[in-house]
């Protein structure tokens, strides 16, 4: 693939900067992290800011130029004008796709792997109605089992809306498992963390020197801030959210997709 031009005036500001993006699920308290990130000292944090990668997201799922074209023309341009020397994004549309592109071009991103269990992932998309490979809204944000490169699912469209939901949670792990073992090769800091982790402050604490970060504050008033804002809930908008039953036999489905895939 051949790759875009950068202005070379952009690309210098881009490598005086330090990325820091996160490789997650959605549905796992990404919101919470950009609070947490933006107590940090000379730290510009952003959930899903514009340009949005859902933008080009499914094109790009089976056309990688289509990927290179967003990051280079919009994406990147975007952060450079962002006045932080550190930029972070945890939106969990970067891992679909786009990552290698800020590795082709030379940038190399820190990455922050964010977890929270996938039983209770996939239980909130289930309840959120957004079914991988079942609906328009799962289509703009989710991988689907058909989409090229992802972990093969035989006969997804015979399984229930629950084992989607879990599939895709595993291919995120995988994922997740891929790019830390890549990323740390080529020399970045890759730092681990959990909801409940990062509640506490030793998880807060952990990602600052993972991460070699420091507190915009004093020690003593944002533990009392962090504390007071630790109590954050993953938003499940009751608007949005479904009426749906879920399934008595969660484990013997986790078992089957596990089976089927070879997770």
């Amino acid at each position: 693939m051949t790759k875009s031009a950068i202005d070379p005036v952009l690309l210098e500001q881009l490598r005086k900067k330090r990325l820091i993006f996160t490789v997650t699920t959605g549905r796992s308290g990404t919101a919470y992290l950009t609070e947490v990130f933006n107590y940090m000292k000379n730290v510009h944090a952003l959930h899903e800011p514009a340009p949005e990668y859902v933008e080009v997201l499914r094109e790009a799922q089976s056309d990688r130029v289509v990927a290179e074209k967003f990051v280079v023309e919009k994406k990147l341009p975007a952060i450079a004008r962002v006045e932080a020397p550190i930029y972070v994004e945890t939106s969990h549309l970067a891992c679909k796709g786009f990552l290698e592109v800020f590795l082709d071009h030379g940038l190399l991103p820190d990455l922050v792997i964010h977890r929270r269990p996938i039983r209770q992932i996939s239980l909130s998309l289930l309840k959120m109605g957004t079914i991988p490979g079942r609906n328009e809204k799962a289509l703009r944000f989710y991988l689907q089992p058909s989409d090229p490169g992802v972990l093969p699912l035989p006969g997804w469209e015979r399984l229930s809306d629950y084992q989607l939901c879990f599939w895709y949670c595993l291919e995120i792990e995988r994922r997740a498992q891929g790019y830390a073992a890549l990323f740390k090769a080529r020399g970045a800091r890759v730092v681990e963390t959990t909801l409940d982790g990062l509640k506490t402050l030793q998880g807060l604490d952990e990602v600052l020197k993972g991460l070699d970060l420091r507190m915009k504050f004093p020690s003593f008033f944002y533990r009392v801030r962090f504390l007071r804002n630790s109590r954050f809930k993953v938003n499940e908008s009751s608007i949005t959210k479904k009426k749906v039953a879920i399934p008595i036999n969660l484990n013997e489905q986790e078992m089957q997709v596990r089976q089927l895939t070879g997770r």
